[in-house]
């Protein structure tokens, strides 16, 4: 009976210490390898293999955090492979929170710099980013991540569902900073700052970096924050990289210091991943890189099962992890606070949002808003903080707004090698305080355009939001081309077309991501021409057509196009619609011959279509859709009419040749865009388009006294002409710039194909009756 109760109390002390057995997981970084993780957690679970304690840096501390906040391996690879975490790691605003109603008009600009004139004494300027990837997402979608498990662990990281350590780097001082309390997604995101992609966390007045430059494989905080019996470690790097022409990889390389990525086989193992293909943003690789790491883990299930023998079966860990997401606190926000603002700024900030009957609103609320405010404003970066406020159960909203007192200068335009160098300089200005307002003036010049624009909008503290913009417009429009590009004997070769403008538009929201403007405008257009080419040109003066004319305006509008030129996603949608009445006034060349006066008036309507659909991975397919229906009645010759008939004008090319065959006051039009993706930057495609007028202009030739030539004008017959032009293009949009190289054909003048190159964006003034 002794040797039974012997044994009884050997058998108990052996479970107790089976039981007793904790695992810690220590998750190294390296960008989007860091996909692997979430197979090597997958395994564990899988196999009842439990997790006690988590360490991560840089990826390892994303993947980490999730866990250790009940986020199961199938809703990790989930959020990785999701268009949020997209838009997270690019900057980039997704289309439902893209604020259009407050989005500029689209300029040539391919580079700006900022002179900081807040100090009277000094003025500063600031050519380059301090990031390539822009904060604006980060900063928002990592507060909302991580706010709730920061609330339920009150700011200590032993209380989360897995207690959790993550690492950066305090680079002024060179070590590595052990994150264990405070809020978990600015350790988080300290720990995945990686330098030059991401700007610096400041904390404690210090810039914090991305913990993989001192410590990227933390196995030392394991065991003295945890001291677990068994510690296994994920390393995705060796420590020793092979020569890469990848950049990433180089950048990677340059900055991360030596890290030993080892595990004592006293105290557990470690499985490592040679991933030489895998760059640090390739997260679209996340499905096959996680494949990769459960496979490799249970390959050594045997040999982890032999060292642990303590178990999770995996219904009570689901149990427990839903338990623990049930008992987090709702993202409510009530009480708001505001710093690095004036108080008339604060309160235009706090009036953005819409609150309900309990005066609470959501994280949604404040993502709209926040999207919102920051759309080409003042307001340089927004960072916000949850904190939670136990008294009334909801967060205190806390935002440190960063402002800019900033002059803005914009420099771009377009080197072409065909009849379209350009140059570009933008002035802006930017107001904030108990109402916004934005002022600009853009400049440019060269052998097809020259113009001003200035351009000021005040945004009204209205219940719908409104804008009242003032635009003042001078534009210089030279076509020079061959005879056999433009017409046939009788038409001109050469074109000025003067154009001065005012317009005063009031702006406001239309659905979700558009919006409407009502315009009133007033200008003189001016038309210097030729109708004939049989003429010594020094000895004629050019005829002139003047337009003094009166517009009212409905335009609605969205454009969401990923780019200014040659774009591949998005969509944009116009529908115009004008009233316009005035006087033409027609000059002829020849002095016997008399001026004339004409009163014109008529409704124009013009609807445009173009989207982009996205169809696998190397093809994307584009179409659009033109009409344009008015009832405008001729001028004074053919070639006046022309002139002033709307053109037809899809591609840069077409935008700065002069061709009548696609000149119609009735007209429709449709294209069809097959592109073919050769990287991130780079496509090719190929546009064509088919152009209908309704009503074809056409002329009438008559000669009169001293021999003076006039062609008259007529409208043909319904639908009785179709021209077409394609254009194939290879084009490369980098950050800053789009290159183009390009061949294309008209049907008409016959025979007529151009080729070329343009770097920059081929961008004009709008005209008084756009």
């Amino acid at each position: 009976m002794k040797r039974v109760s012997i044994v009884i109390s050997f058998l108990f002390i052996l479970i107790n210490s089976l039981q007793a057995q904790r695992v810690g997981l220590v998750l190294s970084g390296g960008g989007a390898k860091g996909a692997a993780h979430i197979g090597v957690i997958k395994a564990f679970e899988e196999n009842e293999i439990p997790i006690d304690y988590i360490t991560g840096t840089s990826v390892g501390a994303i993947i980490g955090s999730l866990y250790a906040m009940g986020y199961t391996p199938e809703e990790m690879l989930q959020l990785l492979l999701s268009k949020e975490f997209g838009y997270w790691q690019t900057g980039t605003v997704e289309d439902d929170y893209m604020y259009y109603f407050r989005k500029p008009d689209p300029t040539p600009e391919m580079a700006h710099f900022s002179i900081d004139i807040s100090d009277s004494l000094q003025i500063k300027t600031n050519f380059l980013p301090q990031s390539l990837i822009n904060p604006i997402q980060m900063n928002q979608a990592f507060m909302g991540l991580y706010a709730q498990a920061t609330a339920k662990a009150a700011w200590n990281f032993d209380n989360l569902f897995v207690p959790f350590r993550c690492i950066g780097s305090d680079i002024y001082n060179k070590k590595p900073v052990v994150f264990k309390n405070g809020d978990l997604g600015e350790a988080v995101r300290i720990s995945m700052t990686f330098p030059l992609f991401f700007k610096p966390v400041w904390k404690d007045s210090v810039p914090m970096f991305d913990g993989g430059i001192y410590d990227n494989f933390p196995v030392k905080t394991m065991k003295e924050d945890f001291h677990p019996d068994f510690i296994f470690g994920v390393a995705l790097s060796t420590g020793k990289s092979k020569p890469s022409d990848n950049p990433y990889n180089q950048i990677e390389t340059m900055i991360m210091q030596e890290t030993n990525y080892e595990v004592d086989e006293d105290d557990g193992m470690i499985i490592r991943f040679d991933m030489p293909d895998v760059s640090l943003l390739d997260f679209q690789k996340a499905n096959e890189i996680m494949e990769l790491g459960y496979k490799r883990t249970l390959s050594l299930i045997d040999s982890i099962k032999g060292r642990v023998h303590r178990k999770m079966p995996i219904d009570s860990l689901n149990l427990r992890r839903k338990q623990y997401k049930e008992s987090l606190p709702p993202l409510v926000f009530k009480n708001i606070y505001i710093t690095g603002v004036s108080e008339a700024q604060q309160k235009y900030i706090e009036s953005q949002l819409h609150r309900d009957i309990n005066q609470e609103f959501s994280m949604e609320e404040f993502k709209r808003v926040y999207f919102k405010i920051l759309a080409y404003s003042k307001i340089k970066e927004i960072t916000p903080k949850a904190i939670y406020n136990r008294l009334n159960k909801t967060f205190d909203l806390h935002l440190h707004i960063t402002m800019s007192d900033e002059i803005n200068i914009g420099l771009g335009g377009n080197i072409s090698s065909h009849q379209a160098n350009q140059l570009y300089l933008g002035l802006g200005y930017r107001y904030l305080g108990r109402y916004a307002a934005d002022m600009n003036a853009d400049f440019q010049v060269g052998n097809s355009f020259s113009g001003v624009m200035l351009n000021g909008r005040m945004y009204l503290q209205t219940r719908i939001p409104t804008y009242i913009n003032w635009q003042g417009v001078f534009s210089y429009k030279r076509y020079s081309e061959s005879q056999s590009l433009f017409y046939e004997d009788v038409v001109p070769a050469f074109i000025k077309q003067h154009e001065l403008y005012m317009k005063l538009k009031l702006g406001f929201p239309f659905l979700n991501r558009a919006k409407a403007e009502i315009g009133f405008s007033y200008g003189q257009l001016n038309d210097y021409y030729y109708q004939n080419t049989d003429v010594s040109f020094a000895d004629r003066d050019y005829e002139h057509s003047r337009y003094n004319l009166f517009s009212g305006s409905l335009n609605i509008e969205q454009n969401s196009l990923s780019t200014k030129n040659y774009p591949i996603t998005g969509v944009k949608r116009t529908l115009i619609a004008q009233y316009v009445t005035g006087t033409e006034k027609y000059t002829p060349n020849v002095p016997t011959e008399p001026t004339k006066n004409n009163t014109h008036s008529w409704l124009q309507m013009k609807a445009h279509w173009e989207q982009y659909h996205e169809l696998s991975r190397l093809f994307n397919w584009g179409y659009s859709g033109e009409l344009v229906l008015s009832s405008k009645n001729l001028m004074e010759n053919y070639t006046a009419s022309i002139i002033q008939a709307p053109a037809f004008t899809p591609t840069p090319h077409s935008s700065i040749v002069f061709n009548e065959a696609f000149r119609a006051n009735q007209y429709a039009a449709f294209g069809v865009s097959p592109i073919l993706k050769l990287g991130k930057f780079a496509h090719f495609r190929f546009d064509l388009y088919g152009f209908l007028p309704l009503y074809e202009i056409k002329k009438h030739t008559e000669i009169l006294e001293n021999n003076y030539m006039v062609t008259l004008p007529y409208y043909g017959k319904f639908l009785h002409s179709f021209q077409y032009m394609g254009e194939a293009a290879f084009v490369v949009h980098l950050p800053f710039t789009s290159i183009s190289l390009y061949a294309n054909g008209y049907s008409y003048p016959s025979k007529n194909f151009n080729f070329g190159i343009n770097i920059g964006y081929l961008l004009f003034n709008p005209k008084l009756l756009d």
